[in-house]
């Protein structure tokens, strides 16, 4: 977005509260604009309305960005739906079809299924501690991929750069 863009995000905010009027909000727009120039005016504008739909003081940078990437973000199954499309695929494929299993489920239960194997998933005799144990990786994996989508994009990729590094399995030798 550009500084014209920015002042019309600035004028709806300050429209909604009165008390910010009469500031200076030449501070407010400088940084505004750097935090917010990966976004497009329709999106950030979307987003700002929907701060102010709920929020009851003048709107942050950190609530702004939550906004647009609830907005520009596709919806994420929760940890249940996940294990219940596992839970399906092990009784469709079994343990000794893996390929096929994997290719139906959605990337992100692959991602998680990898952590946990598809070996464990399939002939654990403890069911209830493996769900738990996986509603609770699942629940930060999809917490940190929230905050990640809610970064500017420089910030973003230079995060992922950094940890890309530690991953098992993906070497760059």
């Amino acid at each position: 977005m550009n500084r014209k863009e920015i002042i019309n995000l600035l004028a709806i905010a300050t429209a909604n509260f009165p008390n910010m009027q009469e500031k200076d909000m030449k501070p407010t727009a400088i940084l505004w604009e750097k935090a917010l120039s990966d976004i497009d005016y329709p999106t950030a504008e979307k987003a700002l309305l929907k701060v102010l739909s709920t929020s009851k003081f003048f709107p942050t940078i950190a609530e702004l960005r939550e906004a647009i990437a609830q907005i520009t973000q596709p919806v994420s199954i929760d940890a249940m739906e996940a294990w219940g499309l596992i839970g399906q695929a092990i009784r469709k494929y079994g343990y000794y079809q893996q390929k096929e299993a994997m290719e139906s489920l959605p990337d992100e239960v692959v991602e998680m299924v990898k952590r946990f194997t598809w070996r464990e998933l399939c002939l654990s005799e403890n069911v209830d501690t493996l769900r738990a144990q996986f509603r609770m990786a699942w629940d930060t994996q999809s917490k940190r991929k929230k905050e990640l989508n809610a970064l500017p994009s420089e910030i973003r990729a230079l995060l992922e750069g950094n940890t890309s590094q530690f991953l098992i399995g993906d070497s760059n030798d």
